[in-house]
């Protein structure tokens, strides 16, 4: 880790509103539900307050898992009937976990925004500065475009199948229900009759919200601090183009002036690598939750749509399966960016003239070739890498799992 205080003082004169640009879109999506955390000394109220926050999303998801569990034991009828009460169980369960992830990692984020921070402050130059922004933009339009994408599928979803009311039956008499988006146990709650039925199916929406914005807000997490960290190593290779001074004529000169360039490269280099693994450790068991997760909810959503009647619920299925299938292939496209970004420093260093450079100096990008060639990767659960070759898996393995559940049904 890079010593933080031993870096050059500030000289980005626009580093406070760089940096409000390329957090602000995390914010917005974590903050209300509990999951932003607190950079600066809060008061006694303020941290009763995030408490309390935390404790009603944990226990709105709750109040929707454990009753719609209890009914795929007790009380759905058929195979075909329990296998559609998953898919919705398994998103609020996915929810969960990786809220308890969010929070847990509250040390690691924080630090990985300080670092965010530090690095817009030492902004050198309006190239680098532009440089930073233009990733800083990519990352922000990621955590918006996984946003709309999952909150409009999860919201579609709810609606649709809870605004047609069904007709069931008690003994001679018949009465109406807005249908849940997660079953409830009866015997647990009997969420048929109102007003118990709307207030059922309110919470469920409100946590629907939830854990929807947990896993966009996790999304949008890693897209921001990844592309930022690209931007970085982006600089690093925009160094590497400078390191050899044709202009500098005397030996000793240029021995100092290569020397020193080298340092800078890297110091910036190793700092940019700390960050990545800061970012892995924030992110690899929610990715091993998505990476299941999503494997799994594809499966029934794929089967749901096959068995769907309803015109209107097929739209939404695939509607889901479209904004379910972006959420997996963003965690897969970062660590993809990752890896390429990494290897490119490694690269971009052989192809320097650096057979131009003093002797001593040529000696050290071995060094830099070395470290590049193990750069740190984003991993599911820190025994499967994410690339783009894992989303190809994932796609493929919930085709199979579909094939299977359909010769078993």
């Amino acid at each position: 880790m890079v010593d933080v205080s031993s870096e050059p003082p500030i000289s980005n004169a626009f580093y406070a509103h760089d940096y409000e640009y390329s957090i602000q879109v995390n914010r917005w999506l974590m903050q209300p539900i509990g999951a932003w955390p607190k950079l600066t000394k809060t008061n006694r109220t303020q941290r009763l307050f995030a408490k309390l926050l935390n404790f009603i999303c944990h226990s709105l998801i709750i109040f929707t898992i454990v009753p719609c569990i209890l009914h795929i034991v007790y009380e759905a009828e058929s195979s075909r009937m329990k296998m559609k009460i998953i898919g919705p169980v398994s998103h609020w369960l996915m929810g969960e976990l990786n809220y308890c992830c969010l929070l847990s990692k509250t040390d690691d984020i924080i630090r990985c925004i300080k670092h965010v921070e530090r690095d817009w402050q030492v902004v050198e130059n309006a190239s680098s500065r532009e440089m930073m922004l233009k990733y800083a933009k990519v990352g922000r339009f990621i955590a918006f475009i996984a946003a709309f994408c999952m909150h409009s599928g999860v919201l579609a979803f709810s609606i649709t199948k809870g605004f047609k009311k069904m007709m069931f039956l008690v003994g001679n008499d018949s009465y109406f229900m807005y249908p849940l988006p997660c079953p409830v146990y009866t015997n647990l709650l009997d969420a048929r009759f109102s007003p118990a039925n709307e207030i059922v199916f309110v919470l469920q929406i409100l946590s629907g919200f939830i854990v929807t914005s947990v896993t966009v807000g996790a999304c949008g997490l890693a897209a921001v601090l990844t592309m930022h960290a690209s931007g970085q190593l982006n600089m690093v290779v925009a160094r590497l183009d400078n390191l050899v001074d044709t202009k500098v004529e005397e030996k000793q000169e240029a021995q100092t002036v290569a020397q020193r360039k080298l340092g800078i490269i890297v110091e910036h280099h190793l700092r940019t690598l700390s960050l990545i693994a800061s970012i892995e450790k924030v992110m690899n068991m929610i990715c091993l939750v998505e990476l299941v997760g999503c494997t799994i909810n594809m499966c029934i959503i794929k089967y749901s749509f096959l068995t769907e009647k309803s015109k209107d619920m097929r739209i939404v299925y695939a509607i889901v399966y479209a904004s379910m299938v972006f959420n997996i292939f963003i965690f897969c496209y970062i660590g993809e960016i990752v890896i390429e970004q990494g290897e490119r420093v490694g690269k971009k260093v052989y192809m320097t003239e650096w057979y131009r450079l003093p002797h001593k100096t040529a000696l050290g990008l071995v060094l830099v070739i070395s470290r590049s060639s193990m750069v740190v990767k984003i991993t599911a659960g820190k025994f499967i890498q994410i690339s783009i070759t894992t989303f190809g898996v994932v796609f493929k393995t919930s085709f199979a799992y579909l094939n299977m559940i359909r010769t078993m049904l």
